[in-house]
């Protein structure tokens, strides 16, 4: 054979080999991409045109059925309303949005007369309007205004000229920040929506650096919120010039001095970083990071997963808790004794002492019982601290409602029928379903960074998908909504159990969950007929906490759907790390300014937790064990119970992971938008 003949032999092989090779290659990339493209699909979305019947999707013949074993006639009008379920339509959906963006939270009487909101915030209003005045019509995500006089908030004072980031959201031309009224009140939009860089309004992210700690200082009297926060007011250092009141015991009680009690109050306030809130009545420090609200089969809701029943798998009761139990200040008091240990008298009195309404404040000079102060100063309940809410059926009677697994203070958010101009004005119960059909409509906006491409098209995110089910996170973090809707105890997570703990002194005060047919008007009938809320599955019982929160506490497998807009992490939020600190090379991940570890170093200073090196110290424990030191080292951090601990399940070297995997899987966590496999 001539040398040309050989030549052409030996590349010819040489050709094969290589095509062989790349075949080779081609095909198990291939094989790895179809063994994890599920969990690169888009999630499922909510249908239109089915019904909502307690959190299961059912088709029209299937209601219809229902409602012909309970012995209605399917064609008759309200029928499924009678049974508890909604229809999902357009209107519904474009309702509840419509309630989210542009509808008030919280009764006027107590948030504006008693607590005095819209005081606080006109505080900084010249400052504000000028602040979008020269924004001259550009968009933002974080309002920064220049204070026009000084402001004394607790023990701080800023002074005139100083600059203060608000969190606010402002769009494109608009004169107001996203979800402020122009009469001093807030809607859902304040907390969960957003404003891109382009100007693009991002509905149902958290508003993750919104000044609220500020919000809620400037208001006159903040301690009528005293319950939301571990702060005894009996305590002997704040006497002093407090009024005295008859207790519910006929005995006499100094209360505190409201200037020291208001003192000591805002500086616990202001020990909460942006994108954080406290609103459950329960003495406790545990206050909550704003949760996104892509809401879809992400059931339970919040943290520790306490609202689980009722329409839209429990969607329907946080909707209802917003509007009532987490921001209704008076009714508290029905379940202050058992709960934290107040009595209701003393309560009310800390409430109303120093109302930002002068005309609502316990009379001078006088030994009254502050409720019946109340009622001489507010003869109706349902114009002041009752406004568009209404006992739910088998609670009882106000003052003395009962919790149930609906309502924690036996209340439902339900604006009169006839109430003209009022979008939140329906049948029994149409506000909360609403806003539940149209939070269940929303999916995370598409994650368009250049890391994300870069990721994708090098196939990162696929290899970060085989890690995530090399470490066993599916076992809870389920595909496609990335959550197994169960709540694990404390006892398994090994996290700060503050706000796990929330609701557990109410596990023996329960009774079980009623709520009137929906078909029915508001006001009800007295006639008005009632629906036993299903509990099975979900309780042991109907006057038992969600299976998982009792004996000590639980929180619910979070789904990792936007994780991208929702740093920082963990059930606390403490798990957050800045832009910078981290140096990630080739061969592993160092930190390089410490000054950046922690809600420390992050939104306790205002500035935003980064979403990559966050999930760094989520996934890593040496990363972890430096911000949960740092989390540790602030005082402020440690009294709101903020610390970045537990759930203790890391993909690192000493789980025998690479860090190229490591890598990969949080490009594949960071890729979990609404089409995760797609850019």
């Amino acid at each position: 054979m001539s040398w040309h003949r050989q030549f052409i032999v030996f590349v010819l092989i040489l050709v094969a080999s290589l095509v062989a090779v790349l075949v080779s290659d081609s095909f198990i990339a291939t094989q790895a991409t179809l063994a994890h493209s599920s969990l690169l699909q888009p999630a499922p979305q909510q249908p239109l045109g089915e019904y909502d019947y307690f959190g299961k999707l059912l088709t029209q013949q299937e209601v219809d059925n229902l409602i012909y074993k309970q012995g209605i006639d399917p064609k008759s009008p309200g029928a499924a309303g009678r049974i508890g379920a909604v229809k999902i339509n357009q209107d519904l959906l474009d309702s509840g949005e419509n309630i989210f963006f542009n509808r008030k939270i919280g009764d006027t009487f107590g948030l504006q007369g008693v607590f005095g909101f819209g005081l606080g915030v006109a505080q900084i209003q010249p400052a504000l309007q000028k602040a979008i005045t020269n924004l001259r019509g550009q968009p933002t995500s974080n309002l920064r205004i220049t204070l026009e006089q000084d402001v004394k908030l607790g023990s701080r004072t800023y002074v005139k000229g100083s600059v203060i980031d608000t969190g606010f959201d402002v769009e494109r031309g608009a004169r107001l920040p996203l979800g402020l009224t122009p009469d001093g009140n807030f809607t859902c939009a304040l907390c969960h929506a957003g404003v891109s860089k382009t100007g693009k309004l991002l509905k149902g992210l958290p508003n993750g650096d919104l000044n609220i700690a500020l919000l809620i200082a400037l208001a006159p009297n903040t301690t009528a919120g005293f319950a939301r926060l571990s702060l005894n007011p009996l305590d002997p250092q704040y006497q002093g010039n407090g009024k005295t009141i008859i207790d519910s015991h006929n005995q006499l009680v100094t209360l505190p001095d409201p200037q020291k009690f208001e003192l000591a109050f805002d500086n616990a306030v202001l020990d909460v970083p942006v994108g954080n809130f406290e609103s459950s009545p329960d003495g406790i420090n545990n206050t909550t990071q704003i949760p996104s609200v892509f809401t879809f089969k992400n059931n339970p809701y919040l943290a520790d997963g306490q609202f689980a029943v009722g329409p839209f798998a429990g969607l329907s009761a946080i909707n209802n808790a917003v509007h009532s139990s987490e921001i209704n200040l008076l009714a508290a008091a029905q379940l202050s004794a058992e709960t934290i240990g107040i009595d209701s008298e003393v309560y009310l009195g800390l409430a109303l002492q120093n109302a930002a309404n002068e005309s609502l404040r316990l009379p001078e000079g006088v030994q009254v019982k502050p409720s019946q102060w109340l009622r001489q100063v507010a003869p109706d309940v349902y114009q002041a601290e009752l406004q568009d809410q209404i006992p739910a059926p088998g609670t009882g009677t106000y003052p003395n409602l009962r919790p149930s697994l609906f309502t924690y203070n036996g209340l439902v958010f339900s604006p009169n029928t006839s109430t003209q101009g009022d979008p939140a004005s329906g049948p029994f119960l149409f506000a909360a379903n609403a806003m539940a059909a149209f939070q269940n409509s929303l999916v995370p906006p598409p994650n368009q960074t250049r890391q994300n491409l870069l990721a994708l098209k090098t196939n990162s995110v696929q290899r970060g998908a085989k890690v995530f089910e090399q470490a066993q996170c599916l076992s809870c973090h389920k595909a496609p909504f990335f959550t197994d809707n169960k709540i694990h105890p404390i006892s398994e997570l090994q996290t700060n159990p503050a706000r796990a703990q929330s609701r557990l002194d109410l596990n023996n005060l329960l009774v079980p969950p009623k709520l009137y047919t929906f078909n029915n008007p508001v006001p009800v009938p007295v006639d008005a007929e009632v629906i036993n809320v299903p509990t099975e599955g979900i309780a042991s019982s109907p006057t038992s906490l969600p299976n998982g929160l009792s004996p000590n506490g639980g929180y619910k497998t979070t789904s990792l759907l936007g994780l991208n807009f929702s740093a920082p992490y963990l059930h606390d939020g403490g798990v957050a790390v800045r832009a910078g600190s981290l140096q990630v090379g080739r061969n592993g991940v160092r930190v390089t300014n410490p000054s950046g570890l922690g809600l420390a170093g992050t939104l306790s200073q205002g500035k935003p937790a980064d979403s990559t090196s966050s999930l760094w110290a989520l996934i890593d424990r040496q990363l972890r064990e430096q911000v949960v030191t740092a989390n540790r080292a602030s005082s402020a951090l440690v009294r709101s119970n903020l610390d970045g601990t537990g759930h203790n399940f890391y993909v690192d070297k000493s789980a025998g992971f690479t860090f190229r995997q490591q890598s990969d899987l949080i490009d594949f966590l960071l890729a979990l938008d609404d089409n995760p496999g797609k850019f």
